[in-house]
């Protein structure tokens, strides 16, 4: 399982766009990007987008944000299709503290995107190779992460 961490905005969800252009394989699972007010979701497969957090009251609060539980059965829904490598973007605190049970929905071959502080919580679960995504290293990283997924 490769694991894609890096500091906030350093462009993780962008090489993993990137991986996923520039490869045959099958993907499924979730992106997402931010927003002014908060986090969209995206299903890899269908390309459809749903608000997943919000500074907005849409759902239940969670540090700083409100969750949509109507987005999170999205984001479940998303990791049960069917397809050659899962990708998931991003694991954070939700994950980790269980308001959103997907430990069990993630399958090898897998590209994650983890949260710095939480790749030892993921490394313990799963048999990872780590790239930690910096500005000297992101552009040759897509070749990289393509030659572990072949």
């Amino acid at each position: 399982m490769i694991v894609l961490t890096g500091e906030i905005g350093i462009g993780k969800t962008t090489l993993l766009k990137k991986i996923i252009g520039h490869s045959k394989k099958d993907f499924y699972g979730v992106i997402s990007e931010r927003f002014n007010k908060g986090y969209y979701v995206e299903d890899v497969k269908t390309g459809e987008k749903r608000i997943l957090c919000s500074k907005d009251d849409i759902g239940f609060k969670f540090r700083g944000y409100y969750f949509d539980i109507a987005a999170l059965e999205f984001v479940t829904e998303s990791l049960k299709r069917k397809g050659e490598i899962l990708v998931y973007d991003e694991i954070g605190y939700l994950e980790a503290e269980k308001k959103i049970e997907v430990w069990n929905l993630i399958k090898d071959p897998a590209i994650l995107i983890v949260r710095k502080e939480l790749v030892d919580v993921v490394s313990s679960r799963f048999d990872t190779v780590v790239f930690d995504v910096l500005k000297d290293n992101r552009d040759k990283l897509t070749n990289i992460v393509l030659k572990n997924i072949l």
